[in-house]
């Protein structure tokens, strides 16, 4: 199944980014939320790829041979806590069903890299929901590193 990886463009691109909002949340337990408060936090949180804050952001898609979309990165202008300066950051990414395991994911943090790189950032961070173990694995083999863990109790 070959693929490319181009850049977001039109409305139709982003009716299939927020169209995965389902796959990203089906895999947080957020035991302190109720579904509705993961949902109604995904779809505000997918809606910033698209801010018009003059911060550094970027959407890449991966697109099968057909012109299908497979999948998307969001990469933008985070913070590194420890030294406070700017870093790279992936916010979104997301891999239809059928293309798990196939190297698209791989190779949209490969672009979000070369973007971090092109922007001039020393390091790219995200972070990742704990319940979501399929992409901590993914992550740990793409050479991420956990630095910080956030815990939450409701009162």
């Amino acid at each position: 199944m070959p693929f490319s990886i181009r850049s977001e463009c039109d409305e139709e691109d982003r009716r299939f980014i927020e169209g995965l909002n389902p796959r990203l949340t089906e895999v947080i337990a957020a035991p302190t939320h109720s579904s509705t408060d993961v949902r109604s936090f995904q779809e505000a949180f997918t809606a910033t790829a698209w801010r018009a804050d003059g911060a550094k952001n970027a959407t890449f898609l991966a697109i099968e041979e057909t012109g299908k979309r497979i999948g998307y990165v969001n990469v933008r202008e985070g913070s590194d806590d420890v030294l406070g300066e700017a870093c790279g950051y992936i916010a979104l990414l997301a891999v239809e069903r059928e293309h798990e395991g196939k190297g698209v994911a791989q190779s949209l943090v490969k672009q979000a890299e070369r973007w971090a790189k092109e922007m001039g950032f020393s390091r790219l961070a995200l972070d990742v929901f704990a319940s979501n173990e399929h992409a901590l694995k993914f992550y740990e083999r793409a050479g991420f590193q956990p630095e910080t863990v956030r815990v939450i109790k409701k009162l």
